[in-house]
């Protein structure tokens, strides 16, 4: 069974009554099968899991940029989507100093993304736009801000969407 995010459920109590109705089934019946929960490490996540009942029963493991080195398999995800990108758009790409992008606008994208592979994958979709300069793109990309004081780790996502979505046609 995966239960993935677990975090987003709208009450905190929800996430310890969900992880505490799992770990009553596990300790009555012999379960013949594994649990993954994907989640981000909110406090009473943290919590239940550092309780004595499930930290005998469960593994943690955080995926990190030390342990999963999210940061260079989404350095290796862009150059190769980038380059294809050349590609398809060679026409429109014409124009555009090589090489494209650049390490350092690539490095930007990285840090950006923040581990997370939905970001990448949300920039890559955008620039791949039929019709639009994929240089162009890449450019209001980099440029886009998330608002100050925002302490969300999706900050970076959210600005982007916000950009796709205002310069949508109706």
């Amino acid at each position: 069974i995966i239960i993935d995010g677990l975090d987003e459920c709208s009450d905190s109590r929800n996430q310890q009554r969900i992880l505490s109705v799992l770990r009553n089934a596990m300790y009555k019946h012999p379960l013949p099968f594994r649990i993954l929960i994907a989640s981000r490490p909110e406090p009473r996540i943290k919590e239940s899991f550092n309780s004595p009942h499930l930290r005998s029963i469960c593994r943690w493991m955080p995926l990190d940029d030390h342990l999963f080195q999210a940061s260079r398999e989404i350095r290796v995800f862009l150059q190769d989507k980038f380059q294809e990108i050349l590609q398809l758009h060679s026409h429109t790409m014409e124009h555009v100093p090589h090489p494209w992008p650049t390490d350092n606008q690539i490095d930007i994208l990285v840090r950006k993304a923040s581990g997370h592979f939905i970001y990448p994958s949300t920039v890559i979709k955008y620039i791949d736009d039929d019709g639009a300069v994929p240089a162009d793109r890449l450019d209001v990309v980099l440029g886009i801000q998330p608002p100050e004081g925002t302490e969300s780790p999706f900050a970076e996502l959210d600005a982007l969407y916000h950009q796709i979505l205002s310069a949508a046609h109706k």
